[in-house]
Order: C-alpha cells, then sequence, then structure tokens
C-alpha cells in the first residue's frame, strides 16, 4: 500500500487547520495537510474574516484595558447563563469549560501574535463606521463593560481590512513559502491506531477513487468544520428546522464518525453559529451563501405567521435566529420556524445592493412585492402555498393581515418617538453601530434630521411593500468531540486520546452557543489550532500501524 509520512498531519485548511499547520512547521514539524475539497479555505474563505481576540495588541496601544477577569465573565455569562454565577467557584462553570474560557483569553492573542510575528498574517482592528474600535455583541451586558476593540481582522497589501478570502491568501502563501505540503482532493475517511490505541496515521480516498495510509510520527490534527451539510447530523441533532448554512460544502462532520469509532466523547451537538437565511435561495441552491447577517435599514421589520415582530431586528444574526425554535405545545408546530422581513420602497431604494435586498432593476425572485398589505399578505400566502413541499405545509394564520397592519401601525409610532416599547431596538451600541449603517446609496442625507432612534423609520403609507421569507441556517455547527485545554481529543472516559488533537468547527465549541462577538468561529479556531500544532509537534514520535 502506499503510505506517506509526516511528523504532523493536518486534516482541513481553514483557520483551525493552518493555524496549526504553521504552529507545528515553525517548531520544526514535517506537516502534511489534506483537504477534503478540491479547494483551499474551507468555511474561512466564505467568511467575514474576523477574529474576536480579547486583550489584543491594538487594544493595548489605544490604552484599552481588557482585564482577563471581565472577559471570561462576560463569556461565561453569555456562553453559560444557566450556569453563571458570578459569586461562586468558576463562575459556576465546571472545571471543564471553564478550563476552556481560561486558556483562550489566555491565548488568544499571543496565536494572532505568533502569526504576525512569523510573516503568517497581518492583523488589522476593526474600526466601524462611527470611527470606534467595534463593540462586541452583547455590548449592554454588564459582565461585559461596554470593551471596545477586540474584533481584528487580515490587513491587505494596501494596509486596509480584508475578510476571509484574503486571511486564506496570506495563509496558504506562508504554507507554500515554508515548505508545509497541501493536498486537495484527499479525504479522509479513518483515524489508524496502532496496539498501544495511540493515533499513528490516516487512511485517505484520493480523488474519489484510489485509498492511500499517511503516518503520523507524532500526531494528528483535525480541523475539518462542522456538519451543516449532513442531513442526517442536522436533523438528529440540532434543536429545530434549518434551511442551510453558509459552510463549505463538504462540511459533512466527518471527524464525528471518525472519532467515535475510536471512543471519543462528544460535546455541544445542539449547538451551532447561527444566521437567519433566505430560504428560497438556499432551497434553490443548497451549496451557495444566503445567509443574512444583518437587516439593514430602518423602515423594516420581521413578524412571524400571526403577523406579530417577535425581536428586535437588529440584534445579532445568532441569537437572532434562536427564536425560529420557538415551540406552541398546543399547536404543535414551530411557530416561527419561518418570518416574513418586510419593508418598504425607502428601505429597498437606499439599501439597495445590500443583501438580501437586490440592487433595483434585477431580478430578486425570493422577494415578494405589492401595493397594498392586503396584497402582500395574499402574496406571501401564495408563496408558501409553492413552498409547502419543503415546509410541512407551513402557512400564515387567518388574521395575519390584520395583525400585520396594527404590528406596522405600532411600530411606526415606536420609529416617530424614538422608543420600542416592544424590543427595546436601537436602546444598544450594537444596534446602532453594527446592524444599522449608513445607505449603500452615495449622497443620502442620513440619519434623517431629527430622527430620535435611526435604527427606525416609519413603514410608508403607501406600497409597494415587500416580503422576503426567511428561516433558520447556521455559519456552520460547532459540536463534535471534546477537547480539553491543549486541543487534546478526549474519550468518553474523559482522558486523552494520544496523537488526536482537533480546533475549529468539527470539535465541541468553547463558545457552547453564544456567539461573544465578530470572530466567535474563527477567533477560537486560530487559538485552538494554534494550541494543538504547538502541542502535537512537542509531542514523542510513535511507531507501529494497527493493520
Amino acid at each position: 500500500m502506499d503510505v506517506h509520512e509526516a511528523d504532523v498531519l493536518v486534516v482541513g485548511s481553514g483557520a483551525a487547520a493552518f493555524s496549526a499547520a504553521i504552529a507545528a512547521k515553525q517548531q520544526g514539524a514535517e506537516v502534511i495537510m489534506l483537504e477534503k475539497a478540491p479547494l483551499i479555505g474551507g468555511t474561512t474563505l466564505r467568511s467575514g474574516g474576523g477574529y474576536w481576540i480579547p486583550d489584543n495588541r491594538f487594544q493595548r496601544e489605544l490604552g484599552i484595558a481588557d482585564e482577563k477577569d471581565d472577559a471570561i465573565r462576560y463569556m461565561a455569562r453569555y456562553s453559560f447563563p444557566h450556569l453563571y454565577n458570578p459569586e461562586a467557584l468558576r463562575l459556576g462553570l465546571p472545571e471543564h469549560e471553564y478550563s476552556l474560557l481560561d486558556t483562550y483569553v489566555d491565548t488568544a492573542s499571543k496565536a494572532v501574535d505568533f502569526l504576525e510575528d512569523c510573516g503568517a498574517v497581518h492583523s488589522i482592528q476593526e474600526i466601524n463606521w462611527t470611527g470606534s474600535p467595534q463593540v462586541d455583541y452583547m455590548d449592554h451586558l454588564p459582565e461585559n463593560k461596554g470593551i471596545r476593540g477586540r474584533v481584528l481582522y487580515s490587513k491587505d497589501k494596501d494596509g486596509k481590512m480584508s475578510y476571509g478570502g484574503e486571511l486564506v491568501r496570506q495563509l496558504k502563501l506562508w504554507a507554500t513559502t515554508n515548505g508545509i505540503t497541501m493536498l486537495t482532493d484527499h479525504r479522509v475517511t479513518d483515524i489508524v491506531e496502532n496496539d498501544l490505541k495511540q493515533v499513528v496515521g490516516l487512511k485517505v480516498l484520493v480523488n474519489g477513487d484510489k485509498v492511500e495510509y499517511f503516518h503520523s510520527r507524532k500526531a494528528v490534527v483535525f480541523g475539518s468544520g462542522g456538519f451543516t451539510h449532513n442531513p442526517e447530523l442536522m436533523l438528529h441533532f440540532q434543536r429545530g428546522p434549518h434551511f442551510g448554512g453558509c459552510a463549505a460544502p463538504t462540511n459533512t462532520g466527518d471527524f464525528i464518525r471518525m472519532a467515535g469509532l475510536i471512543g471519543a466523547k462528544l460535546g455541544n451537538m445542539a449547538n451551532a453559529f447561527r444566521a437567519e437565511i433566505v430560504v428560497e435561495q438556499a432551497l434553490a441552491n443548497p451549496e451557495g451563501v444566503h445567509n443574512v447577517f444583518y437587516i439593514p435599514g430602518d423602515s423594516v421589520i420581521e413578524v412571524n405567521r400571526y403577523g406579530h415582530r417577535i425581536m428586535d431586528e437588529k440584534r445579532n444574526y445568532s441569537d437572532r435566529t434562536m427564536t425560529h425554535f420557538v415551540w406552541d405545545p398546543q399547536r404543535a408546530e414551530w411557530t416561527n420556524m419561518l418570518v416574513f422581513m418586510i419593508f418598504d420602497r425607502r428601505t429597498a431604494s437606499l439599501w439597495q445592493g445590500y443583501p438580501p435586498y437586490p440592487v433595483e432593476g434585477t431580478p430578486a425572485d425570493h422577494s415578494i412585492t405589492a401595493d397594498s398589505w392586503s396584497a402582500l399578505a395574499k402574496g406571501i400566502s401564495k408563496r408558501l402555498e409553492e413552498l409547502s413541499a419543503h415546509t410541512g405545509g407551513f402557512t400564515i394564520d387567518a388574521g395575519f393581515e390584520e395583525n400585520l397592519v396594527k404590528t406596522v401601525a405600532r411600530f411606526n409610532e415606536f420609529a416617530r418617538t424614538g422608543k420600542d416599547l416592544d424590543f427595546s431596538r436601537g436602546d444598544f451600541a450594537y444596534d446602532r453601530e453594527w446592524t444599522t449603517f449608513p445607505p449603500t446609496v452615495p449622497g443620502t442625507q442620513w440619519p434623517p434630521q431629527g430622527s430620535e432612534n435611526y435604527t427606525m423609520f416609519p413603514l410608508s403609507d403607501e406600497g409597494p411593500y415587500y416580503a422576503i421569507i426567511l428561516g433558520a441556517g447556521t455559519l456552520d455547527t460547532n459540536g463534535g468531540p471534546v477537547i480539553n485545554n491543549r486541543s487534546q481529543v478526549l474519550d468518553c472516559d474523559d482522558k486523552v486520546i494520544p496523537g488526536l488533537y482537533g480546533a475549529g468547527n468539527c470539535i465541541a465549541s468553547p463558545t457552547a452557543n453564544a456567539y461573544w462577538g465578530a470572530g466567535s468561529t474563527i477567533g477560537p479556531a486560530l487559538t485552538f489550532g494554534h494550541i494543538a500544532g504547538l502541542n502535537a509537534a512537542a509531542e514523542p514520535e510513535k511507531e507501529g500501524w494497527a493493520q
């Protein structure tokens, strides 16, 4: 049989995988990266590319004191609200969960500085459109203390903030320049152990038809992504119906099966990093990116099948999506399984081209248009009938139109007074600085003169009106094999599986169900990938194959 060898084998080619590979290589290890897809980059390539890094050097340069204890309190409160007790040992968290948060805060900035110092990734702090360092997604929680500046991005050749594609470009360039072997169309199918139950290699399917073996002298690191595109796992583990996600199409949870076969413990399987998704686009093109990260504009609301608002529409995408999993015990239904983004010509025109709004004059099959609220309700009902085979026959309620008219009137009054008495829209810095931003049309006077709350503007008394059908989607899932604070995979008895490491969305994420701030996927991926790479390279060499 064909056998290839390296000190460290890394599975995947996103942020977690590259961070591990680069850390191991810098310690003198020979590294091979194995990517299932024909393209390098994984979900990171599709991402915004930010990474959430507490107490980073940019904060320190600006005099922002990001104290460790404060950061951990914020993370613990947001990730584990049912356990959080500020007076208790470890804030009420189990030792394992607390240790991951503690390690993250200690290591995240070091991991980013490591990448900077070795020339792999050049970072820049995000300054938002108001001219301030960016806020976190739950900036208003008392544990957060309004800390700014934790969000970093890769810096392009012009010194500007860039996105996931640029982050992957820099990582890939360093890997190529420094002798890391990157192999695409290499799908890992099995983990190989020796007679001592140490992980010593991988069985790989090359180009879909040829089996090859890769021997790891020291360790294997998985950074292979979640299971967004595995319908069976999504059905069995996620807490409610999802309609797709923006993860790489190859993210089918392969590590879960392979690690399970050698006794790995699973965790966080019901959780994910989420964003609402344009249902019709996702059904038409499941492998595309159709998530709605922000609800742009001011004359825009979301309503459920009863015509009622259900949230502050300006909240972050992951938490906003959780409102889709409301269960009605009398009707036995997911009440908010589908919701309707309602807006008028003002928002459609001023924010045109920012997803999910089309540029004016371009086709928009996912948008329903009507000249009156009555006609819009009929249009939504007709569209749902066309989609019924994919939605369990989901419909709007008979009182939808009447309630929608009342909901719009109530929202319009909130917009005039500047106070959302139902959901406090605009009361938070996040609402004002993240999801409400200037129009995409140049030269527009905005915010409107005299506005009491520029996150809201009354919907017009005259049509046209528009609706877009939204459902729950993922950025990717974030459950899988459990790791310790050294990124080592644990078995069902909480013992280390020798020679096996993990990081990123393929493992049980330390974030649990929270999205601490922009980059709460890539931040932990880079950090625990870095930890994995350092420790993998330091492993003693192992011998033997269990054949």
